[in-house]
């Protein structure tokens, strides 16, 4: 099975016939199942090609936009303990503002 590539289990009999006597298909199934390579074969999607990604689109500045908060709780900047990160999507500009608290009023 190995020698030949961990092919299906037919090319893997056929190969087995010219060598061994009395090795039944069901045997060569137990033994195909255990292996760890043909687990690892069988495991990856398939159909990976049909999956798209819209890239997100906008069109002009300030249209679309994408915020996230990063904690420096850790490492404190005086009373400051949160940076605001705010990205246009249309011209990749970054905004960041240091932020007392993560309240959704300090935030807007």
């Amino acid at each position: 099975h190995v020698t030949i590539g961990h092919h299906n289990i037919n090319n893997t009999l056929k190969e087995i016939k010219q060598k061994y006597a009395n090795v039944t298909e069901r045997q060569l199934k137990l033994f195909v199942s255990g292996c760890r390579e043909c687990k690892i074969k069988r495991a990856k999607p398939k159909n990976s090609s049909k999956l798209v990604v819209q890239p997100v689109i906008s069109h002009d500045f300030n249209a679309r936009g994408q915020v996230d908060l990063i904690d420096m709780q850790s490492c404190p900047d005086g009373p400051f303990k949160f940076i605001l990160n705010y990205q246009d999507h249309f011209t990749k500009f970054c905004v960041l503002r240091p932020m007392k608290t993560k309240t959704a009023a300090e935030v807007a």
